[in-house]
């Protein structure tokens, strides 16, 4: 089963909200890994008072750790809001020209305001205010196919199904889960027509958005009145779209869905059906497979989606599991590793530690037990057990996210630091992806002092310093970064 990546901490939640209350929009932000770089008085001089007080009024209810929380899900899953394998457009985010950036690998991002280009809302965050508007969060529920509760659950996040009217949505689903995507549109209200479909109408069927498709029709003949047509057009995979005509808000007639290649001219009138229409958060996802529990939910999709939920009950992304001991089998007998004081130790002491790592050096065979554990655990030859191998996993994908909290509080319960994942990267080697960006820097100095070798590259042969300057890392971090790799602080290479 996937685990869900945060890339958020309740630590940063409650930095960002301190900040919002205070006024201070920018360190709000930088606290997400966002950098405020729209100034509404700059866009009033060019653009007009008009603009400036608009990009001012998005700021003020712009929350930006509940945007970092939904785009992070939005690289994690490409094929929402946008069709599969296209790229996501990361950027306009409300009517006012308010874009969102994104840096350093898609864990960093910037706010800047420009010009819209029609052709873009379409396929932005415009139109999803829900994800970033502290005024439309509310709004949450009805993406995810619910109005008096989030279908499969009750109010308060406990499990229900089969009352009310999202009994239809959860219908849908359960039909779009088991393959039946005929079956799906038909429970969803609609009148499928497959005569003379394109080749592969099947797959277009059944890549439907299922918490959309109940409500799909009112928004379809919503967009289409809007627009002085009688048929809407929706991207429904790669090759194909669907068409969708015959609407009639009072349901005496059943809209008709068709599957056509996306070449075809259909001889009417059509707009364009926006694909955040269809977009549901994968919060609603994770929640119906197990993935994530309504408590560790951002505390404002949490409120959204469980109106009924005490409100004595925090709610935030979980932090890590404690590091707790790990069975290895040693010789004959099992043994029990765990952290201490920055080492992966088992009831040996230090000095066979020593020897195994000797004698490896010298070119003996890898050793297994508990030293092997911890050889393997530094990107030795030796085999990591399971359990270490996850921990190393959700560590490192963490890290990956953002989370610089996180591997502080590991380092502070006794981590090894020296770890390396199977490519041979080392915690040095995530530091661009840290949020804030002073973390990086502070961490940096703490790794080194702690042996870490700020020269060691990975198995493609990809420096720390040059990662970095891949990566498009903050300058501070790539200028440290360059001062240990120009100096003498090798230290705490493997044999």
């Amino acid at each position: 089963m996937r685990k869900p990546r945060y890339g958020l901490t309740r630590a940063q939640v409650d930095l960002c909200t301190r900040r919002r209350a205070a006024g201070d929009r920018a360190g709000a932000c930088a606290a997400a890994g966002i950098a405020l770089e729209a100034d509404p008085a700059a866009v009033a001089a060019r653009f007009g008072a008009g603009a400036g007080a608009a990009l001012d009024d998005d700021l003020r209810h712009l929350v930006p750790d509940l945007l970092r929380w939904h785009v992070l899900r939005l690289y994690e899953h490409p094929a929402r809001p946008v069709a599969a394998g296209a790229p996501i457009p990361l950027t306009v985010l409300g009517e006012h020209g308010l874009q969102l950036v994104p840096q350093t690998g898609g864990t960093r991002f910037a706010l800047r305001y420009d010009r819209l280009d029609p052709d873009r809302l379409a396929s932005g965050l415009h139109g999803l205010r829900e994800l970033w508007d502290a005024r439309h969060t509310a709004g949450l529920l009805a993406r995810c196919g619910g109005y008096t509760r989030l279908p499969f659950f009750a109010p308060d996040g406990t499990r229900l199904e089969g009352e009310g009217p999202e009994a239809v949505t959860e219908r849908v689903v359960a039909d779009f889960r088991a393959g039946r995507g005929e079956q799906a549109w038909l429970e969803a209200g609609f009148d499928v027509d497959l005569n003379n479909s394109a080749p592969g109408w099947y797959q277009a069927l059944e890549n439907g958005e299922a918490p959309a498709a109940a409500q799909l029709a009112y928004v379809a003949w919503t967009i289409a009145t809007r627009a002085g047509v009688e048929a809407v057009h929706v991207p429904a995979a790669r090759y194909h779209r669907f068409w969708i005509d015959r609407l009639d808000p009072t349901g005496r007639v059943k809209p008709r869905l068709r599957v056509v290649d996306v070449a075809w001219d259909m001889g009417e009138p059509s707009v364009e059906l926006p694909l955040t229409e269809l977009y549901a958060p994968e919060d609603f996802w994770d929640l119906l497979l197990g993935r994530i529990a309504p408590g560790d939910l951002h505390p404002l999709v949490a409120a959204a989606l469980f109106p009924a939920r005490p409100a004595s009950d925090p709610a935030g992304p979980p932090p890590m599991a404690p590091l707790a001991p790990v069975r290895v089998r040693c010789g004959p007998d099992w043994h029990e590793v765990a952290f201490r004081d920055g080492v992966l130790a088992g009831p040996h002491p230090p000095e066979e530690l020593e020897r195994e790592l000797a004698l490896l050096a010298l070119g003996g065979p890898a050793p297994a037990g508990c030293a092997g554990a911890a050889i393997a655990w530094r990107g030795g030859p030796s085999r990591l057990p399971a359990r270490l191998r996850e921990l190393r996993a959700e560590l490192f994908a963490r890290a990956e996210r953002g989370e610089a909290d996180t591997v502080t509080a590991l380092l502070d319960a006794g981590l090894d630091p020296h770890v390396r994942a199977g490519d041979g990267r080392s915690l040095l080697h995530v530091l661009p992806a840290l949020v804030p960006d002073e973390a990086g820097p502070r961490l940096l100095h703490r790794l080194v002092a702690a042996g870490l070798d700020p020269t060691a590259p990975t198995k493609q042969g990809l420096t720390p310093l040059r990662h970095a300057q891949r990566a498009g890392a903050a300058p501070a971090l790539v200028a440290a970064l360059a001062v240990f790799a120009h100096g003498d602080g090798r230290a705490g290479r493997l044999p």
